[in-house]
């Protein structure tokens, strides 16, 4: 018996050169352990390019399988736009991947298993789909313990308990989104998966992606991503299959 649980991997790299737009093999390689309300939360370790990586994650309904690999194509995020990533095809507005950035960075800053992590991962997923994580929230209500569901969404949004997906002032989520920060300024690049057994980009969360859309910084700040790399050799292999909208449970794997 193996363990369902939710992944979703924004990749972090402390050493692969930025790329414009190329073609590039993606691995995911093992999770941090920290699970919060059946979802494994950021940070995650992928092989991309050769290179093993601390992982966070942007996507939150799409589906990734652990051990397995893939084709991606890479967009830095100056040159993102509605054609060449996923969430552009999916018609999101590209300029939050600046709000993408500041939450991954925060995400990488905080301590390992922390309250905090939890806070900025679901914030980083609620980005581009607000909805679906307030939904998934909301039927998932933890009630007890050092962070409940409806101080988590009161921390991501705002709202008192999980009411509405939309970021009220003050709220982490708004502050990403309302700073003005910038796609450029956080010198990350974006990996969008191939539709399998095409050179196609898939669409995020349309049911046609080999798995999440993933980030990579081109250089790292500082020595956390370092740190979270060297957690990487004590990730377990495993055939753990991970889903974006199922809470953990025992699953047989073929």
């Amino acid at each position: 018996m193996k363990k369902a649980v939710q992944f979703c991997g924004l990749v972090l790299a402390t050493c692969l050169a930025p790329m414009a737009f190329a073609q590039i093999s993606v691995t995911l390689t093992g999770v941090s352990g920290q699970a919060y309300d059946g979802i494994y939360v950021s940070p995650y370790y992928a092989n991309v390019g050769g290179t093993n990586t601390a992982v966070v994650c942007d996507d939150f309904a799409d589906e990734s399988t652990l051990g397995s690999t893939w084709n991606a194509q890479t967009t830095s995020f100056s040159n993102a736009n509605s054609t060449n990533t996923s969430w552009g095809l999916a018609g999101a507005n590209t300029a939050l991947y600046g709000a993408v950035g500041y939450l991954t960075n925060l995400v990488l800053s905080a301590a390992p298993g922390s309250t905090t992590q939890v806070i900025d991962t679901f914030a980083l997923w609620a980005v581009f789909d607000p909805n679906g994580v307030e939904q998934y929230l909301a039927a998932h209500p933890i009630t007890s313990g050092s962070l409940t569901t409806a101080q988590l969404c009161n921390a991501i949004f705002g709202t008192s308990g999980c009411s509405s997906s939309t970021a009220l002032k003050g709220s982490l989520l708004y502050i990403a989104e309302n700073s003005g920060f910038t796609a450029a300024q956080w010198g990350m690049t974006v990996l969008s998966g191939d539709i399998p057994g095409t050179n196609q980009l898939c669409t995020a969360e349309k049911g046609n992606c080999p798995a999440q859309e993933f980030i990579f910084l081109s250089a790292a700040e500082g020595g956390t991503a370092a740190a979270y790399l060297l957690l990487a050799g004590f990730c377990c292999w495993g055939a753990i299959f991970l889903r974006s909208k199922r809470r953990l449970a025992s699953r047989t794997l073929a």
